[in-house]
């Protein structure tokens, strides 16, 4: 089943860039609105879809190279000072650590089911391999889905779509954290 070839599809619209910067920011602002405890995190993940669209080349390519690699490399940095051996033993985050390798395997196990409903509704016309690419490890999962389709059928060119279904699944992370945050304090 992974060497399903993909049939070629009609090209997407190309929408304008006032359109994206106008959905992006209309759609940050009803999330928003939904679950405001999440705010943050939704604006930042729009925030990226603002700066790519605006047409300000420099800052965009400040925001995706120096700024991006300079505070994951802080990030890292500060984190490998404070976490100590005793830290990282602590039974409270060693459930968390847990819990965090259960979602992410729940995740691929939803999103490999997700790959099969969509083959079979299709009636064999789709790739179930793409279903696990919607795990929110971006581009990850994408690219190991398509060197395994590659690996069976090299003429497979499933990536586009498997970055789709990434895409698809940060968002839908960000969404389902956003609803977390707002129904723990009620529980």
């Amino acid at each position: 089943m992974r060497a399903i070839k993909m049939t070629s599809k009609k090209a997407p619209k190309n929408y304008d860039a006032k359109v994206k910067l106008a959905f992006s920011a209309v759609l940050c602002a009803v999330l928003c609105f939904l679950f405001p405890v999440a705010s943050p995190l939704f604006f930042s993940l729009f925030l990226g879809v603002a700066v790519r669209e605006s047409g300000m080349k420099h800052i965009y390519d400040f925001v995706s190279g120096p700024l991006l690699y300079g505070s994951t490399f802080m990030l890292g940095v500060l984190l490998g000072v404070l976490c100590d051996a005793h830290l990282l033993l602590d039974p409270k985050i060693l459930k968390l650590l847990v819990l965090g390798i259960v979602a992410l395997l729940l995740s691929g196990i939803g999103g490999i089911m997700g790959g099969y409903i969509m083959y079979f509704i299709k009636k064999g016309n789709y790739n179930p391999v793409i279903g696990i690419a919607a795990v929110s490890c971006v581009p990850t999962t994408a690219k190991v889905a398509q060197k395994l389709v590659s690996k069976d059928n090299p003429d497979s060119f499933i990536l586009g779509d498997a970055l789709g279904a990434n895409i698809s699944g940060v968002i839908t992370s960000a969404i389902i954290t956003g609803i977390y945050i707002t129904i723990i304090p009620y529980l």
